[in-house]
């Protein structure tokens, strides 16, 4: 069921294990890059009687480089014409931190500009880096002198300052819930897992990842995190059942699914389509983004506002959403 790349990583269980393995993004599912779509608006209001949905969304190109697009009033605004698959926009849509060449933590304001370099040294697979609640730290992972693999740590944005994490949870795909609590992460063997901030208390996901047909006997796992919800108890992920491929350690986009990290049960949404990303806000809200267009939801799962999004911006993958 596992490829080679999975199952090797699972021997070690660390990240020095698992950035041995394949360091290729996983495979888009959306068409190349149609370039800057200035013209188009991202999103209009879906003729259902429901509010529109307000705020700016953050789109990023499927084909490297990768350019990073914002929403505007008036359509799409290119705001890096090379982020990558390892970008990253803060909580508050003010700053993007990406790594750039010879594997430099790069923050610039939300325009782009204003470029500079955090911290030299940094993992550019496996690890993005992540924001903290408050936007004033990043988790990254550093590389080990003359080996492969990182050490994940907190780096603070304004000084550059790197402190390792006190235990290394050996995660990939890091998340921050907005709670500041809790860390959500996938293993190399299509485990999920959750741990507090300082990698302490880690605990797996039940159920998902395990080879045991009376426990799993569809075969569900995850490798992919997408989201996490304010107090860590849901993520969205990439579902893979039965013989699905996995991909490698790549960073894939967008969720089908959103688990119960207490029970590894999926919960059920409100919404019509195929769902293809769930993004979590901080007041526990979720923006659902599916075949048939864009969904608010509140916390208990009530549908606040839709949006229809553009022909151009459809064929881009939802990177972030920050509200107005």
């Amino acid at each position: 069921m596992l490829t080679a790349r999975r199952a090797a990583a699972a021997v070690a269980g660390t990240l020095i294990a698992l950035f041995t393995a394949a360091c290729t993004g996983h495979p888009a599912a959306a068409p190349a890059d149609p370039g800057p779509p200035a013209s188009v608006a991202p999103a209009s209001p879906a003729a259902t009687g429901t509010p529109a949905i307000s705020g700016v969304l953050y789109y990023l190109a499927p084909d490297q480089p990768s350019p990073l697009f914002r929403s505007t009033p008036t359509g799409l605004t290119r705001v890096l014409a090379a982020a990558g698959y390892e970008v990253n926009v803060s909580p508050d849509g003010q700053q993007v931190a990406f790594i750039g060449d010879d594997n430099e933590l790069q923050v610039t304001d939300r325009d782009g500009n204003h470029a500079r370099t955090v911290m030299h040294g940094v993992a550019n697979e496996g690890v993005e880096p992540i924001w903290s609640p408050d936007g004033t730290r990043l988790l990254v992972a550093r590389l080990v002198p003359n080996g492969p693999g990182g050490t994940p740590g907190i780096v603070e944005v304004a000084t550059g300052r790197f402190t390792p994490l006190p235990h290394d949870p050996g995660g990939i795909h890091y998340l921050w819930s907005a709670d500041g609590r809790h860390l959500g992460y996938a293993t190399g063997v299509c485990e999920l897992g959750v741990s507090d901030p300082d990698g302490f208390n880690a605990r797996p996901v039940p159920v998902l990842g395990s080879t045991d047909p009376k426990v799993n006997p569809d075969l569900r796992r995850s490798c992919d995190p997408f989201s996490i919800s304010p107090d860590g108890s849901r993520m969205a992920v990439i579902l893979h059942t039965g013989d699905m491929p996995d991909g490698d350690i790549g960073r894939s986009f967008g969720a089908n699914a959103v688990i119960d990290t207490r029970t590894g049960a999926s919960v059920r949404l409100p919404v019509t389509g195929t769902v293809t990303a769930v993004l979590f806000q901080r007041d526990g809200s979720m923006l659902v983004r599916s075949s048939t267009g864009l969904v608010l939801l509140s916390a208990d799962g009530t549908v606040l506002a839709r949006a229809t999004e553009s022909a151009a911006a459809e064929k881009l993958l939802l990177l972030a959403y920050v509200p107005a």
